[in-house]
């Protein structure tokens, strides 16, 4: 690859050659040189003493001569070996050779660039909001750190064999001051404005780098003045556009002002344009059965009111025959809808019905009533449903495929996959999206408060009596082996109380947060499925809008994230019953 390279582009500083660095850097087997730019270049080798691979950086000596810059570097790497994230490459070591090139070495990545998938075409938008996503939650937690990256591009982001993005190249990276951009170094196709104007930068700005990625993901190229927009290139929602808009607005104050809110925005929008095509066909094949009936209203309707005037002449009728008693009108008027019999009885005292004819039945129906041919249509429709209700008969036809709901919500949970499709991907899409978002978890938090509370707690032992540091040492014990601790004792020293009461402290506050974060996140998943509750109502899909709300409803009680396990089991919790053996299994995700 390096011979390739400097045959193709001749390298902007000496860059030194896979024997020169294992010289200047023996504790690292040198393989290769994997690539180099105007700031550095990148090689590939293998830490000795640990035998892993490594990718080893190294900047320009002109760099290493700035002692500001150089102090800088320092601290700034050691800043970055913190950042321990499933998507940020991690940091081992830094330092400066002997010929003055500062060396950041970084884990090795077995994959390829952002860019060149790129290259390959456009990304499909399922996987293109993925990785924007899982690019968000490594800015986040680098804002999260105060540690602004400043150099988000495609080359900077690895993806890996198993499209797993690793956020790499943070030379560029600063603390967040939110100070104004002394050198405005980047790329400019992917700089915010205000650091090309040497304005104040914040974590804003990697913002609006993401977003641009996130467009060329979509479209296959860099966005231009003015931007095209995403549905020239691809058959996108032109909701696409407008989030992009906003991450990349010149005015830092109209864009996203976190990078967790850009991430939710991308997961709403992905959920609620899962499937646009088959919904929009399902409602026009609804709207066109539904436009087929109106015909059959209009006859039962008119049907009705022939039937209604009929029975009401006869009243009429009745009550003008000096031969019927009125009581004997009165029973045979009640009794009508149970007797099937009445209606050609009807029909053969038609005649006299035309001395009642301006009081109920209208013009219209007088000839029909002469006429002997239409009298058994009518007849037949009067048959369909009893004479008081004829106008809720369309109702069963109209919506005859329409699948029940469950009996229970067991049941329909236990059977989500069968019964909706589609509810069951945004099942699935949630939980993926609570196992990325850093928020919600507590791990690498409560790792790093382990990490500083057993260095000190040893540190205290040199202050204790003997029999006091049995104490001590089954804490860090305890802790080292995350397993639950003692209660505090009366016995304890002073200082282990002291100590204990300090993480437990620090320990509620992370929970506390990871809690808050949870129910944020909930809430916003739950609406998600309530808006699509709402969306099928509004098509008319009444069923499907009620399964849409036991999902919503059920999803609002968990307690743990979101999936299809987690439903099956806290619907059955709350029923009292243990899972059916009817339960569709878990798929492999």
């Amino acid at each position: 690859m390096s011979q390739e390279s400097s045959a193709q582009h001749q390298p902007p500083f000496d860059v030194p050659s896979v024997e020169e660095m294992a010289a200047l850097l023996p504790q690292y087997a040198f393989e290769k040189l994997a690539a180099f730019g105007g700031m550095g270049a990148v090689y590939r080798g293998r830490q000795v003493s640990l035998d892993r691979p490594v990718a080893i950086k190294i900047l320009p000596p002109e760099f290493g001569m700035q002692e500001d810059f150089a102090d800088r570097f320092k601290s700034e790497a050691r800043a970055m070996a913190k950042l321990n994230h499933t998507h940020i490459v991690g940091v081992y070591d830094f330092g400066i050779t002997k010929e003055g090139h500062l060396y950041l070495v970084m884990e090795w990545v077995e994959g390829q660039t952002l860019h060149t998938l790129i290259q390959k075409g456009s990304i499909p938008v399922r996987k293109a909001a993925s990785l924007a996503m899982q690019l968000c939650d490594a800015l986040a937690f680098a804002h999260h750190n105060k540690i602004l990256h400043r150099d988000i591009k495609p080359g900077n982001i690895m993806i890996s064999e198993d499209d797993q993005v690793k956020v790499a190249d943070f030379g560029l990276a600063r603390p967040i001051t939110g100070e104004a951009e002394e050198n405005p170094f980047g790329t400019p196709d992917y700089a915010a404005p205000e650091i090309l104007g040497k304005g104040a930068v914040d974590q804003r700005a990697d913002i609006f780098a993401a977003g641009v990625v996130l467009y060329e993901m979509l479209t296959g190229r860099v966005p231009q003045q003015p931007r095209r927009s995403v549905m020239e290139f691809a058959p996108l929602s032109p909701k696409w556009d407008e989030l992009i808009d906003r991450a990349t607005h010149a005015d830092p104050t109209k864009r996203f002002q976190d990078v967790g809110e850009f991430r939710a925005h991308i997961a709403m929008l992905i959920n609620q344009g899962a499937q646009p095509v088959k919904v929009m066909a399902v409602d026009e094949d609804e709207l066109k059965g539904r436009a087929g009936l109106k015909p059959l209203h209009l006859v039962l309707i008119g049907a009705a009111v022939i039937v209604i005037g009929i029975v009401g002449g006869m009243m009429f009728k009745s009550g003008a025959e000096p031969e019927a008693p009125v009581a004997t009108d009165k029973v045979a008027a009640t009794s009508k809808a149970d007797e099937p019999e009445q209606p050609p009885k009807i029909e053969k005292e038609q005649e006299p019905a035309k001395k009642v004819e301006p009081v109920v039945v209208v013009p219209a129906v007088e000839p029909e009533m002469k006429a002997p041919e239409p009298a058994p249509k009518v007849e037949k429709m009067v048959a369909v449903a009893p004479v008081p209700v004829p106008a809720p008969m369309p109702a069963p036809a109209a919506v005859p495929t329409v699948v029940p709901v469950p009996e229970s919500p067991l049941e329909f949970i236990q059977q989500l996959e069968k019964r909706d499709a589609e509810l069951a991907l945004m099942v699935s899409d949630f939980a993926a999206e609570w196992l990325t978002n850093t928020e919600t978890g507590t791990e690498p938090e409560m790792q790093s408060l382990a990490d500083k509370y057993i260095p000190a707690l040893q540190r205290s032992l040199t202050s204790l009596m003997p029999q006091q540091r049995d104490f001590v040492l089954s804490e860090i014990s305890h802790i080292a082996n995350h397993e639950p601790l003692d209660e505090p004792d009366e016995l304890w020293p002073e200082t282990l109380k002291m100590l204990r009461k300090a993480y437990d402290a620090q320990r509620e506050a992370i929970q506390g947060r990871a809690s808050m974060a949870a129910q944020k996140m909930r809430s916003a998943q739950c609406e998600l499925v309530l808006q699509k509750a709402r969306e099928r109502a509004a098509a008319g899909k009444e069923e499907a809008a009620k399964r849409a709300e036991i999902v919503a409803a059920e999803l609002a009680k968990l307690k743990t994230a979101p999936s299809m396990k987690a439903l099956r089991e806290s619907v059955a919790g709350a029923t009292g019953v243990g899972t059916a053996p009817t339960t569709v299994a878990e798929p492999v995700r």
